[in-house]
């Protein structure tokens, strides 16, 4: 039984235009279907044939595309405006609102899918009366996603969508942190909080009455605020007791203090951390993070250039319920030891949880004499020890330099990573053809990317493969070579 349908581009399909006939077959032979997603509602699929095919469709409970013209989603929403989808919980709209019919439409769909507790769009209310609309429309909603909200805007939908509790939105650009504080007192009980900020703006007194009323909040989001400072984040870390989940992007006006803070408070309440482009996190903060968040479950830190082997190998040593770990560096002080030790850490401590690991080193360096062998030493050995420590691992990254000269050793490794699915490594450069048939006999991997390698070997094989059998393995090879540094 059907119950997912998604329509969306693929390059096997050369298909310009779905006919009526076609949608009309599917609709007949899937009524059931609950979900259904599509990717364009013009060219491929024409909006008054979608709002056919959405007719048939009255248990339908989800409706989502990434079509922005309005247009042809007035016309595509019509059937679901008149009542077809009246058990409907989630509409996700992107459009942009500025037709003349989307308000009536709304406000149609609002009236014969009282249910709907989840609306995305990338709307920018500028004014009361979208807000009124959405206000009136949807009285149950629990989950609002959208662009820019202006005052007014906000003054509107926080005190109409009581229900609310995932809320994610971008501040207008003429909100201050005095405007931004007069409607704090106005915000529903939240659980997830994601907040853009664009400019340099500070909103101390904003974060620090806010989150003072935020005593369920279990995740906040904060994007491109690069004007917040430390005074804006460390009253969440105090008030926000339920606080789970952290993600931060671009904020780099926070320094080892928010993060200190952060693990104080919250300690073995953390549970998921996501760090972009946070410069000034330094050793001090992971190391505070490592040291009182042991229950902490997955770890993002993309381009955090600020650390180094120390607080890398503290995670790995005292985090031991780690599900998921990603790291990503650019610099050049950042070299593949670092990745060695975190490793050789992990394969000694981890408790036996990490299901995905992925090291991204942009810019290895390594030297163009031998590497003394070490503790530490990035080899066949060090991936048995790892695929023994961690058996559910199903996603292994390791876009880095390793040690292993042997390939034979290398890609014997690699098979006792029993539940493996999808793996991208430096297969050294005496790798051909046989090693990757030997993974072929893998019985769960399905995605293979080789990076700096014998390329034409390998995909010569891989394409023979394909063309006999179609094969079962995906392999994707990516030309380059690793920066060399002389002794």
């Amino acid at each position: 039984m059907v119950n997912r349908l998604s329509f969306r581009p693929h390059l096997r399909c050369g298909r310009e235009k779905f006919q009526t006939s076609e949608l009309k077959y599917i609709a007949n032979h899937c009524q059931n279907v609950k979900f259904i997603e599509f990717y364009c509602l013009h060219g491929v699929f024409e909006p008054t044939n979608v709002s056919m095919f959405l007719k048939h469709l009255p248990e339908l409970i989800s409706f989502s595309t990434e079509d922005s013209w309005q247009p042809a989603l007035d016309a595509t929403l019509l059937s679901i405006a008149e009542g077809s989808c009246p058990k409907l919980t989630h509409l996700e709209i992107p459009g942009n609102g500025d037709t003349e019919r989307c308000s009536w439409i709304l406000q149609r769909i609002g009236e014969h899918c009282p249910k709907i507790i989840l609306l995305r769009t990338r709307w920018e209310i500028r004014s009361s009366k979208l807000a009124q609309i959405i206000v009136n429309s949807f009285p149950n909603l629990e989950t609002l996603i959208c662009r820019n909200v202006n005052y007014d805007g906000l003054k509107t939908l926080l005190p109409g969508c009581r229900k609310l509790k995932n809320f994610e939105f971008t501040f207008a650009i003429e909100l201050n942190d005095e405007m931004a504080n007069s409607v704090s007192p106005l915000f529903p009980q939240l659980e997830s909080f994601s907040l853009r900020i664009f400019g340099r703006n500070n909103f101390p007194q904003f974060m620090l009455s806010w989150a003072q009323m935020q005593t369920q909040l279990r995740e906040i989001v904060l994007s491109l605020g690069e004007g917040l400072k430390d005074e804006c984040f460390i009253p969440i870390t105090q008030y926000c007791n339920k606080l789970e989940s952290v993600t931060l992007w671009w904020c780099s006006g926070f320094t080892d203090l928010a993060f200190q803070s952060l693990a104080y408070n919250r300690n073995i309440g953390l549970k998921r951390l996501q760090f972009y482009h946070v410069k000034d996190l330094t050793d001090v903060g992971l190391i505070a993070i490592a040291d009182n968040c042991p229950r902490l479950q997955e770890l993002h830190l993309i381009h955090c250039e600020s650390l180094t082997k120390d607080s890398l190998v503290k995670i790995a040593r005292d985090c031991k319920s780690l599900v998921t770990f990603n790291a990503e560096f650019c610099s050049r002080r950042y070299n593949w030891q670092m990745t060695s030790a975190f490793l050789f850490t992990l394969a000694n401590r981890n408790r036996g949880t990490l299901e995905v690991l992925k090291f991204h080193d942009r810019n290895t360096c390594i030297s163009e004499v031998a590497e003394p062998y070490d503790k530490n030493r990035f080899d066949s050995s060090l991936l048995d020890r790892l695929a023994k420590r961690c058996p559910k691992l199903r996603i292994l990254e390791l876009h880095t330099y390793h040690q292993e000269t042997n390939p034979n050793a290398l890609f014997k490794s690699l098979l006792n990573f029993r539940n493996l699915e999808l793996l991208a490594i430096y297969p050294g450069e005496n790798a051909k053809r046989q090693h990757l048939e030997k993974l072929q006999a893998h019985r769960r991997l399905k995605d293979v990317h080789f990076y700096f390698c014998n390329i034409d070997d390998l995909k010569g094989y891989y394409q023979d493969q394909s063309r006999r059998n179609g094969g079962s393995l995906y392999a994707k090879f990516l030309p380059g070579s690793f920066f060399t540094t002389g002794s």
